[in-house]
């Protein structure tokens, strides 16, 4: 009975160590992905941050150097 429940132990014991392995992988995994979104945000919004520029270099080369002083370029709201 105690060889038993000592094989028993051993086995639960291996399971719990490759459980604790998937779920670490499983961590990493997402905690990859998040920053790999996190840097695909900043790389969004900084060419749309020179997108916005350009576009306000191009209006005052046509209007005025003036053009677009009075403007929020801030749409996100």
């Amino acid at each position: 009975m105690e060889r038993e429940n000592a094989i028993e132990y051993g086995f639960e014991q291996e399971s719990d160590k490759i459980e604790e392995k998937q779920e670490k992988e499983t961590l990493d995994w997402i905690e990859e992905e998040e920053r790999k979104d996190r840097e695909a945000a900043i790389a969004k919004d900084e060419a749309k941050a020179k997108d916005d520029a350009w576009m306000v270099e191009q209006l005052k080369k046509e209007h005025g150097d003036d053009f677009g002083e009075d403007v929020d370029l801030d749409f996100s709201e």
